[in-house]
């Protein structure tokens, strides 16, 4: 079943519906380079700890994330 579509006439819940895809966009993209950097360090790919600052990195963008989300 298809959601209805939103009222494009209504700029607050145009603002809500942006915002909250830019937030889930940026979520996906912090996942996805955490789980690329997991699986090099899990196949031994980098051996330096470029990996273990990539992850980092991701994490802190998810906090950051979550924090914006509230």
């Amino acid at each position: 079943m298809l959601r209805p579509l939103p009222d494009i006439e209504n700029d607050e819940a145009m603002k809500k519906l942006g915002r909250a895809s830019a937030l889930r966009n940026a979520r996906l993209d912090a996942i996805h380079e955490l789980r690329d950097a997991v699986v090099r360090l899990q196949n031994n790919v980098s051996l330096d700890s470029t990996e273990i600052e990539t992850i980092r990195y991701c994490l802190n963008r998810l906090e950051q994330i979550d924090e914006l989300s509230k």
